[in-house]
């Protein structure tokens, strides 16, 4: 399929069907090496078993031939296992249901993709963290509903989204991943009442064992896994989308980086089409769209049906590779974006002044109140040349100079504590870049991205 090849990442690997049964092989002989150490199997049937698969004579081709005629992954798997081990093969899988396996090894699945998605997010966030030290003090004009409010900094903006992401990466380093060997239905009877197998086998895997299952682990922890992922891309999705609008023609601000030979349109040469953050916030929809499917294998019959199985094959490995297909878009785009100086000058100036209304109002209500300084502001800030506008009020002139005026209405004094707020940010969730070495580092990698912005 077209979309498996185009957004694919190397964790696309963690799902394949070869990966997925050394997993299972990793499982079985830990199963096995519990047995043992609990004297309910020969220790040598371990030693037996894992010579055959470290010598790689249980091989996929095989396992897939038994497949193929039992209709069963997982036993399969085991005849492949039992067969290269001719004395005590026929103990693999001892006490063991299928679904002990397959959630044991999904969780040590997933927990190899949290560690590489979390890494992701680190090296995103290093670039925002860059980003938002090198326009810590670019003013610009923020926006609310669309259109023009109060200056803030481009850092500023930066930060935020900085923030956004650390706290959607918290989401995923809390989900609990979950394995079992709890039996056919969760009472340990194949076991003989005990959970110490359990123990031992979560200890060899390094996994947290579920407290009670039916025949699977509660699904609620999977649905967590891709909530978290819906909410890392949902955060990159707001990130496009800023960096979409303050690239469209009429604005101007950002830039995606366009290589020399790059094409926008096939039909309209001129076109350098923001292609990346489209395609950050088209794929987090996908994601998002996983979490229905996921939840609504919440409720399954009883002490279980398959209904989770073909459903979790499918929409976990979509979620995990395409968020981290988002995570390293988002990224490269980070790396190359350039801030246009020339269109944020015009867009913080387009309003010849009214943008400072709000700063106006409040130097006004001191004395006139702020009602009535609000209505003032209100019927001005619509003129023309609001500055003019307020030269000829009587009751603003009642309270302030012409020099009261201009110095008031210079947008570069008007951005709060917005710098301190990105140095505050930065201490608390930034990320020192590879490479860099402070603002040295910062200034160097703006130039290299402006520089391939601009080819």
């Amino acid at each position: 399929m077209d979309w498996t090849d185009r957004y694919t990442t190397p964790l696309a690997e963690v799902f394949t069907r070869g990966h997925k049964l050394a997993l299972e092989h990793r499982v079985e002989l830990a199963l096995l090496k519990a047995l043992g150490k609990l004297g309910k199997v020969p220790a040598e049937a371990y030693d037996e078993v894992k010579a055959a698969v470290d010598a790689g004579k249980v091989t996929l081709e095989r396992t897939l031939d038994i497949e193929r005629e039992t209709h069963h992954d997982i036993m399969a798997m085991v005849k492949a296992m039992g067969e290269q081990a001719p004395t005590h093969g026929g103990l693999v899988h001892y006490g063991a249901t299928s679904q002990d396996i397959n959630d044991s090894v999904m969780a040590l699945q997933l927990g190899e993709c949290r560690d590489e998605l979390l890494a992701s997010c680190r090296h995103v966030r290093a670039e925002l963290t860059r980003l938002a030290k090198a326009h810590r003090t670019t003013v610009c004009i923020g926006r609310t509903h669309g259109q023009h409010a109060v200056p803030v900094t481009m850092g500023f903006k930066f930060a935020n989204h900085l923030y956004e992401l650390a706290e959607a990466e918290r989401f995923l380093e809390r989900v609990k991943l979950l394995g079992k060997f709890h039996g056919a239905v969760g009472t340990f009877a194949s076991l003989g009442g005990s959970d110490d197998v359990k123990r031992l086998v979560m200890e060899e895997l390094g996994l947290e064992a579920a407290p009670i299952t039916t025949q699977v682990v509660s699904r609620l922890h999977l649905a967590d896994f891709v909530f978290a992922l819906s909410a890392i891309t949902a955060a990159l999705e707001r990130l496009g989308k800023e960096v979409r609008n303050l690239q469209r023609t009429e604005v101007g601000e950002l830039m995606e980086g366009f290589g020399a030979k790059q094409v926008g349109s096939s039909t309209m040469p001129q076109k350098r089409n923001p292609h990346k953050s489209e395609r950050i916030c088209g794929l987090a929809r996908v994601v998002r769209a996983q979490i229905q499917p996921l939840m609504e294998t919440v409720a399954l019959e009883h002490e279980r049906d398959l209904t989770n199985s073909s459903l979790e094959r499918v929409v976990l490995p979509t979620g995990i590779v395409l968020t981290h297909y988002i995570l390293l878009e988002a990224r490269n785009l980070l790396q190359k974006l350039c801030v246009l100086p020339e269109g944020v000058e015009r867009n913080l100036r387009a309003g010849k002044g009214a943008q400072l209304a709000e700063r106006i109002m409040m130097a006004l209500a001191d004395r006139l109140g702020r009602q009535e300084a609000h209505e003032i502001l209100r019927t001005t800030a619509s003129a023309g040349d609001f500055e003019a506008a307020l030269l000829a009020n009587d009751k603003v002139m009642s309270v302030l100079s012409p020099e009261d005026i201009t110095s008031l209405l210079d947008p570069e004094t008007y951005t709060g504590r917005a710098p301190v707020l990105v140095d505050e940010i930065v201490a608390a969730y930034g990320v020192e870049a590879e490479g860099t070495k402070g603002e040295a580092g910062v200034a160097a990698a703006a130039a290299a991205a402006a520089g391939e912005a601009s080819a």
